[in-house]
């Protein structure tokens, strides 16, 4: 198989496990020492983390579709961009199809995801779900601020 097909592979093994809620599958996708950096959750590094924050993820939603697009890979690395959804189980949005759209990255060592990162349009699904506009402009300004602490500084010219 080509690095791409094993990675396609894996991204429908991925999407099953989310799909299914099956904890334990999704995180032997993993390294042992393995991040996933979600774009609402946050960092996790290791198994047991990702695992709870994947059950934090179940406890906040149900009803899980995962779709990727045009996925590609190469030295190691697979890109993806995907169309993801749930219905929400959080006050005040209880009941709520939730959709998001966005891209990521995988870091690829011995068919295992080693790293795991992820962007998405952040608030056309926070405005979807009827967030408060106070809500969403802290949503941003964190989501800002880590873009930024990212970013080279001088060459961006950042202050």
């Amino acid at each position: 198989m080509t690095e791409t097909a094993d990675f396609i592979a894996l991204l429908e093994r991925f999407s099953d496990t989310v799909r299914r809620q099956d904890v334990a599958a999704f995180t032997d996708l993993f390294t042992p020492d393995a991040y996933y950096d979600d774009v609402f959750y946050g960092r996790h590094e290791g198994r047991a983390a990702i695992g709870a924050m994947l059950e934090k993820f179940f406890n906040d939603g149900a009803d899980f579709e995962w779709e990727m697009h045009e996925p590609v890979a190469a030295n190691g690395i697979g890109y993806t961009h995907w169309d993801f959804s749930f219905t929400s189980r959080k006050t005040p949005n209880d009941g709520k199809r939730v959709l998001m759209t966005g891209a990521s990255r995988f870091r690829l060592t011995s068919g295992k995801i080693s790293a795991y990162n992820e962007w998405c349009y952040q608030a056309s699904c926070l405005v979807g779900i009827g967030v408060p506009a106070a809500a969403l402009e802290k949503s941003l300004l964190r989501q800002d601020a880590a873009f930024r602490a990212a970013a080279d500084p001088i060459k961006h010219r950042l202050r």
